[in-house]
């Protein structure tokens, strides 16, 4: 079976069934775990990354006038990996390729099926695990990831028993410029790790928001955690950060979180991003997730300052 993933997330569920020999080909964007970072790269962008959040946007904005989508599919590579299924999604064209992209690639390839993940709350997440163990005949291992998830939430849950009135306001902040408040299944955590939510509704895209809006919320944890942003490139906008939300009251915690690795990607490790959330919301509680995902968490000081 000859698998190929168009989506970070995809990869990681595959990886995650004990299917990562099957993969022949992935996209541009997939970096996890290293090992598959030596396969081929099937996508391209036609946006530059290294610019600011802000230049970003706007490129996207302007390429999606344009173009079908904000990625390039190697039509030719695919062909010539045969693939048996090809992983992707059809949600959101600024996270991968468009499905009608491939779904036009896949006219030309006989035998090809496409599995197509579509989450927008965290039980879609877990269900798109289950359905695509079950496409590639690994259906036990689906169950034993749906065990896991039972697992991890429950020993967060039962660690908030008695707290269940002290719920901190929680903001999730997924773009820098213009500020987009983090939606679909984060709602969702926020609940189950004892916070909560602000401006955000479950199952529904992320909203903008302005800095007067953010301002009259005073929350109490802020989240930081750009879409495909790792930490260095999240602290180069500090600056950027600073103008575009307010100074809150001291006690208001602000955290800086991978966003490339956590949060964003709708597949396993958003059982890790329950877990980095439920410490940012109750630290004390949770302190040994703190310490766990330090390498991925930056806390910082009143005034938006560097530790």
């Amino acid at each position: 079976m000859r698998l190929v993933s168009l989506l970070p997330s995809a990869t990681e569920i595959i990886v995650k069934l004990g299917l990562e020999k099957n993969l022949v080909g992935v996209s541009h964007e997939c970096d996890y775990p290293e090992t598959v970072k030596s396969l081929p790269r099937l996508t391209s962008t036609r946006v530059n990354p290294s610019l600011d959040s802000s230049a970003i946007h706007e490129s996207v904005l302007e390429v999606m006038k344009n173009a079908v989508s904000v990625y390039d599919l190697d039509v030719e590579l695919l062909k010539s990996l045969k693939p048996d299924f090809i992983v992707t999604q059809d949600l959101c064209d600024v996270c991968a390729v468009s499905f009608s992209q491939v779904e036009e690639a896949c006219r030309e390839l006989v035998g090809a099926k496409i599995i197509s993940l579509r989450p927008k709350m965290l039980g879609d997440i877990w269900n798109d695990v289950l359905n695509t163990a079950e496409t590639l005949g690994v259906k036990q291992k689906g169950y034993e990831f749906l065990e896991e998830v039972d697992q991890q939430t429950q020993v967060v849950r039962e660690r908030l028993v008695g707290f269940e009135k002290k719920k901190p306001k929680v903001l999730t902040i997924e773009w820098i410029d213009p500020i987009y408040v983090g939606g679909m299944w984060l709602p969702e955590m926020i609940d189950i790790a004892g916070g909560q939510v602000c401006i955000a509704e479950s199952g529904q895209p992320a909203p903008v928001v302005d800095r007067e809006t953010l301002t009259k919320i005073n929350p109490d944890v802020v989240i930081v955690k750009p879409c495909g942003y790792k930490l260095d490139q999240t602290l180069k906008e500090m600056e950027l950060l600073k103008k575009q939300i307010p100074d809150w009251q001291s006690g208001t915690r602000v955290y800086l979180v991978d966003g490339n690795s956590y949060f964003n990607r709708p597949g396993p490790r958003i059982l890790d991003s329950l877990e980095i959330l439920a410490h940012c919301t109750h630290p004390d509680l949770f302190p040994e997730f703190g310490m766990q995902y330090a390498e991925g968490l930056i806390t910082l000081e009143p005034g938006l300052k560097l530790p």
